[in-house]
């Protein structure tokens, strides 16, 4: 096979959804494609499909043992040969012309991610309203500053560029730190990890935005991600905040100020939950504490206020 323009990366371990997550792929048009299969599910279902697929654009790994979430993608990357790389949830789909349209957007040299509007679909594959995280960036296709996006997405504490299935980005714009992909600054992300690398990615360039949905997103019980549901989504947003500063992202206090109390709201929001653990109400408290220092410090550098003096 010649070299491929675009290498799909399927980091798989779910049966259920995989076969519709592959064909998806399989079926993309437009520039030379990919596949990559790399296989951490403990049955043989994965393989089963990709082996009777019998597609020459496919490669298949079995990962013995297993590489975990982190190892698994990272893995897949090694194994790309494309020059852009588009990573597909064994979940999700991709609708059609979704490569196409977005490997079309790195034409242009300032373009570092390229991403769209995605649908949430069910277990079933119906398609759901919108949550936070899906509304829309633009109702017009269009190209954005990088750090203007990343500080879109710090400010409202949400995912607005999409998943892992979402979005696309040139495989040599991308450095892995050890011990995987989605490390940064030191720091390992699980719960934000998509947003760990699309930050690295912004700080870099500008961001493609495409208006009509080119991928769908499944939410259903059992999924390993649910965007902001677990207790690592605060302690991990605490630090992604840190390193995007580092970056330059949030250069201005007043954003800086606005993504901190998200952070410190959805604390709050979460030590109400009955039945927390005391390590986990401890991890809570510390959020708290380092956030409301960093506000603290924050309001000490705001000029104070003049008043004029009184008149007679």
């Amino acid at each position: 096979m010649d070299s491929p323009r675009v290498s799909i990366l399927i980091p798989a371990y779910r049966e259920r959804f995989f076969g519709e997550a592959f064909d998806s792929a399989r079926a993309q048009a437009g520039p030379a494609i990919e596949i990559v299969v790399c296989d951490d599910s403990p049955g043989g279902a994965i393989e089963a499909r990709v082996a009777a697929a019998a597609d020459p654009r496919v490669a298949y790994v079995r990962n013995s043992p297993a590489r975990g979430f982190e190892g698994n993608f990272t893995f897949a990357l090694s194994r790309a040969r494309g020059e852009l790389v588009k990573f597909l949830n064994d979940d999700d789909r991709l609708r059609p012309g979704c490569v196409e349209r977005l490997a079309a957007a790195f034409d242009d040299p300032r373009v570092r991610l390229a991403t769209s509007r995605r649908l949430v679909i069910d277990a079933a594959g119906a398609v759901q309203p919108d949550i936070a995280a899906t509304t829309p960036i633009s109702h017009a296709t269009c190209t954005i500053e990088g750090r203007e996006l990343g500080d879109l997405v710090l400010v409202n504490g949400l995912n607005l560029i999409g998943e892992p299935s979402t979005a696309m980005f040139r495989r040599a714009d991308v450095e892995a730190e050890a011990p995987g992909l989605f490390t940064w600054r030191g720091r390992p992300y699980h719960c934000l990890a998509d947003l760990s690398l699309w930050l690295r990615l912004l700080a870099r360039g500008s961001a493609f935005y495409c208006a009509a949905p080119l991928s769908e997103y499944r939410v259903h019980p059992g999924q390993e991600q649910r965007g902001g549901l677990g207790l690592d989504c605060i302690t991990e947003r605490v630090a992604l905040v840190g390193a995007a500063r580092e970056a330059g992202f949030l250069a201005q206090p007043a954003q800086h100020r606005v993504a901190l109390q998200r952070i410190e709201a959805l604390a709050a929001m979460w030590r109400k939950h009955p039945g927390l653990a005391p390590a986990q109400l401890e991890a809570l408290d510390a959020v708290a504490a380092s956030v409301g220092s960093e506000l603290a410090r924050l309001a000490s550098q705001m000029p104070a206020s003049t008043t004029a003096p009184p008149t007679n």
